[in-house]
């Protein structure tokens, strides 16, 4: 009787031993997301693009002052826009 508790015991603390080997402590980093004025100036260029190709559809031309170069103004925007909005940002 006296030997199955003492084995038991040797058993159980065994396995906490093995139990406190195995876990790791990890460290976590915590990340801000900080919006740049880069990003707002982006954001608005793509809200443009969006604009001027919506409205183009209705008639409205609102790049006109480029002359036949306004047919593409939508894309340039919101390539410009998109820069902005990526170039403040890491890799990671």
């Amino acid at each position: 009787m006296w030997t199955r508790i003492f084995l038991i015991k040797i058993y159980i603390k065994g396995m906490k031993q093995t139990k406190e080997k195995k876990m790791k402590k990890t460290n976590v980093k915590v990340v801000e997301q900080k919006t740049s004025i880069l990003q707002v100036i982006g954001g608005l260029f793509i809200l443009f693009a969006i604009a001027d190709f919506a409205l183009s559809y209705m008639g409205t031309n609102l790049t006109g002052f480029m002359g036949p170069a306004s047919r593409f103004s939508p894309i340039v925007f919101g390539l410009i826009g998109s820069f902005l909005m990526n170039s403040g940002k890491e890799d990671g």
